[in-house]
Formats: C-alpha cells, sequence, structure tokens
C-alpha cells in the first residue's frame, strides 16, 4: 500500500524528526527565581564506559547525567536502539534516559578553531546516522567529516530515547557540553540543532528548563537547522499518516505517534492510544505540537479531517484532538515563543523550502521543507528578541532531510562557523 510509506516522514522529524508544556508529565515548569532551582544543583556526571575507534568515531563515552530530577522513561519495543555500536554503547537496546552516549570524532590533521562543535540529531535517528552516515549505507560522508576535515574538534549526542522528552534532551545538552569542556578546555561550544534536536537546543539556550537546567552560557553558536520553533501539527493535519504509523511491522522507520487513538483497522476498531501522543512513549513529540490551522488551513481532503485535528468520532478513527495534545505537552511552543535566546548566544538559522523528502506525505499545504513549515522553522525575531545577534539566516532549497547532508548546506554550515 503506497499509503505505508508516508512515515519516511517521521524520520525526516529528525521531528518528529521533530518535531511534543507547562511541561510533560514527568516535570513541573520552575521559574529561575523559585527556591526550588537553586535547590537542584547538578551533581557532577560520570563517564561509565568508553568505546574506541568504532566505525565512524574515534571515541564513543557513555554518560550518565548528574541531573537528578530525570525520570525514567518508557522506550517501546520499536523504538529500541539497532545500531550495533550505540546499543554496546549504551548496554541496552532500550537504555534509561539518564544515560547518554558522547560521540568523539577525533582530531582533525590540522585544528583550525579553538571552539568544539556539537552536533544534535533529531527524531527516531542517531548521531552515526544523521551526521556520520546520512544515507545509511556507508557511502556517503556527513556533517561530521565535513567539519573535521575543516579543522574543526567534533562531537554528537544520541539520546536513550528517541522521541525523548525535551526537557531531557536539554539537560544532557549541557552535560555534554560539560564533558567536552574537560576533553577540549574550551569554556563554550558551537551547537548544532537539527529539527527535534534544534528545538532542545532552542529550549536550553533560552532557558526554558524544570528547575533544573539553568543555561550555562557555555553556547557561542547556536545554529538551528530545520528546527521547529513554532512547532508542527503535521500528523493532525494529515489524517491519513495514521494509516502508515499502525503497526504492522516493525518497521523502525515507522516508529512515531498517532494522532488517532482508536482506528478501524482491517474491520475491526482498535485501541491505538498506546502508540499515539497521548500514550507514555512520545512526550518528546507532543511538545512541540502546536495548533498552525489558523496560518496554514486544513486539507479537507483527507479521511476524518476534522474530527482528527479538532476531536471527535470519525468514520474511521477517534481522535483527542490537537488541543488535549498541546495541553498534556505543556504547551510548550507557546512557552519558547515568548522565551528569546540568551543575549550572550549568537544565532544562525537554516531553513528548506523544498517539500520533496522521497517516499513521504509530504507537507503541501503551505511552504515547507516536507515537514516543518517554512514559517515555522523561520520565526527568528522569536530568537532575537532580547537583543541575541542574528549572524545569518538561510532559505535553501532543500527538503527536511537534505538541510543536514546536501553540500550547498554544508558549505553554509561551515561558514557560519567560520565567521
Amino acid at each position: 500500500m503506497k499509503i505505508k510509506n508516508t512515515f519516511s516522514a517521521i524520520l525526516a522529524f529528525g521531528l518528529f524528526s521533530l518535531s511534543t508544556g507547562c511541561s510533560s508529565p514527568n516535570f513541573s515548569f520552575t521559574s529561575p527565581q523559585n527556591e526550588a532551582f537553586s535547590s537542584s544543583i547538578q551533581e557532577p556526571f560520570k563517564v561509565l564506559k568508553t568505546l574506541n575507534k568504532v566505525k565512524y568515531w574515534d571515541k564513543m563515552e557513555l554518560i550518565k547525567t548528574g541531573d537528578a530530577s530525570i525520570p525514567e522513561e518508557k522506550i517501546h519495543f520499536r523504538g529500541r536502539h539497532r545500531d550495533a555500536d550505540i546499543v554496546n554503547c549504551f548496554g541496552s537496546e532500550q537504555p534509561s534516559s539518564q544515560f547518554f552516549c558522547l560521540h568523539d570524532a577525533g582530531l582533525p590533521k590540522k585544528q583550525k578553531y579553538e571552539t568544539p562543535v556539537l552536533l544534535i540529531h533529531g527524531a527516531n535517528t542517531t548521531a552515526t546516522r544523521s551526521w556520520a552516515d546520512p544515507d545509511g549505507n556507508g557511502k556517503r560522508n556527513g556533517l561530521m567529516q565535513s567539519l573535521k576535515e575543516n579543522g574543526y574538534r567534533v562531537f554528537a549526542v544520541t539520546f536513550a530515547n528517541k522521541h525523548g522528552d525535551n526537557f531531557i534532551w536539554s539537560s544532557h545538552i549541557n552535560t555534554a557540553i560539560q564533558r567536552i569542556s574537560k576533553l577540549t578546555g574550551a569554556k563554550k561550544v558551537d551547537a548544532i540543532g537539527h529539527s527535534k534536536g534544534g528545538f532542545a537546543l532552542r529550549m536550553y539556550v533560552s532557558n526554558v528548563n524544570n528547575g533544573n537546567n539553568p543555561f550555562a552560557k557555555n553556547v557561542n553558536k547556536a545554529i538551528f537547522i530545520g528546527t521547529p520553533h513554532r512547532g508542527v501539527d503535521y500528523t493532525f493535519r494529515h489524517p491519513i499518516v495514521n494509516w502508515a504509523l499502525y503497526p504492522d511491522s516493525d518497521d523502525p522507520v515507522k516508529y512515531a505517534p498517532l494522532s488517532w487513538t482508536k482506528i478501524l483497522w482491517k474491520g475491526v476498531w482498535r485501541d491505538a492510544k498506546e502508540l499515539s501522543f497521548l500514550g507514555d512513549y512520545f512526550n518528546g513529540q507532543s511538545q512541540m505540537i502546536s495548533r498552525l490551522d489558523k496560518v496554514h488551513p486544513l486539507p479537507v481532503v483527507e479521511q476524518d479531517w476534522f474530527t482528527t485535528y479538532n476531536g471527535g468520532q470519525g468514520f474511521v478513527s477517534y481522535s483527542s484532538g490537537i488541543d488535549e495534545v498541546i495541553a498534556k505537552g505543556g504547551n510548550l511552543v507557546e512557552k519558547i515563543k515568548k522565551s528569546p535566546v540568551d543575549v550572550s548566544v549568537k544565532i544562525a538559522n537554516l531553513v528548506g523550502k523544498k517539500p520533496d523528502v522521497p517516499g513521504i506525505l509530504n507537507e503541501n499545504s503551505g511552504a515547507s521543507d516536507g515537514i516543518v513549515f517554512v514559517n515555522s522553522a523561520n520565526a527568528t525575531n522569536d530568537l532575537t528578541a532580547s537583543g541575541a545577534k542574528m549572524i545569518a539566516e538561510k532559505v535553501l532549497n532543500l527538503n527536511h532531510l537534505e538541510l543536514v547532508s546536501h553540500p550547498e548546506a554544508l558549505v553554509w554550515i561551515n561558514e557560519q562557523l567560520s565567521e
């Protein structure tokens, strides 16, 4: 069935691929002025394991966070890690969210730049696939190799939960920078976040935290790539995607949340809540959902379009609606919109405008990169409202995945780092 290919889109949701108040159910948002803030200083992290000379990387380290607020997230079996080196690093296919793997590309032949670079992947992927092996077959190098060849010291993170809570990802970004500082002596890094990884980076440098992870002013430049600064509504906007996501196989590309909580499947009504936004596995996705129907009118030709978005019983589905998911995610997109990037950080923002990600139902109800609307990824006024300097912003004729792998994008990213 052709529709089943739709879910390569969520891989790009690097969203989802993207891609989900006050905060998630696992967190309560706390203002820096609150007493709880000063009582939850992070303890030192621990390096528990080191793997040397693995494929693509000079070294990988298993790091346990010192952030005591991080809970145990549930990871569905379909969301398990399958890359052998990453499984070896974590010691598990379904690791605890208190751990992450730090990838070290090693010293370049000639190091030209003192500031290290930290790469932050999006949803449903890993550091290796995003930055070192973009085609997944070893035939083409990625941004990591490009930066290393140009004289940068490059690091990357792989998160335990591919769709994990963005407060957890933000905390791990801070811890990764602390570790990089110990390894290199650098006080700051230049951080690059793609899609959902950019969303978590945005939270960190904008000081949107749960009271346990204040911005430590340890980011020099924050480069956002295909980041849904004003959120996404892809799976609610396009109900047809649910048919591709409902599990009839163990295809890792199709591991992403449904907007339906009940589905008419092969003539039988089935409960789909477990693998929906309202289940236990996709907190990070729920945090990135926002209503965009006032900006981009909904396509009205797809089955159950109205009930999927607004909630209710449709012909082949039941949906609680996008507003309930936004509430579950703590309306986090609205909080981020009102939280500019710290004035100490220099910003660059890269956006794609070519909706042709192969094998998916591309987003064509408004200008997009195939997944993220251009006006969501390009909402840079939100970032600079407190005076942070925008060093460059660019819209390229590339799709969501090409933004981190196409030669034109790699040249632009290298240029912004070298400024």
